[in-house]
């Protein structure tokens, strides 16, 4: 089975226009598969692919720049292709994801 990592949003606070709890962020890396992400496919409950990462985003939808629906057409899918069409894998880092290992 294909293996990913997955990561949630941290918790931490801190004050500007993007609310960095919100921010797609490591907490204990975990495998999972393809299949298992799938089954997170909703606005309450969203999971990601990008590269070889899996990302929980639930909480940033309200804060994408590109709005919540961007987001939700991947909903528990491989985004990989669309996210590198219209990213640098550094924006994750830049809004607060720290690298697990």
């Amino acid at each position: 089975p294909f293996w990913l990592k997955l990561f949630r949003p941290r918790r931490s606070c801190t004050a500007g226009a993007l609310r960095r709890s919100t921010v797609p962020a490591p907490l204990a890396a975990m495998s999972v598969t393809a299949e298992e992400v799938a089954k997170h496919a909703a606005e309450n409950d969203c999971w990601v692919i990008v590269g070889e990462e899996v990302y929980d985003v639930t909480n940033f939808m309200a804060d994408h720049p590109g709005g919540k629906k961007a987001i939700m057409l991947f909903a528990g899918k491989d985004a990989t292709e669309e996210f590198d069409m219209l990213h640098d894998r550094e924006v994750i880092k830049k809004y607060g994801l720290d690298q697990g290992t």
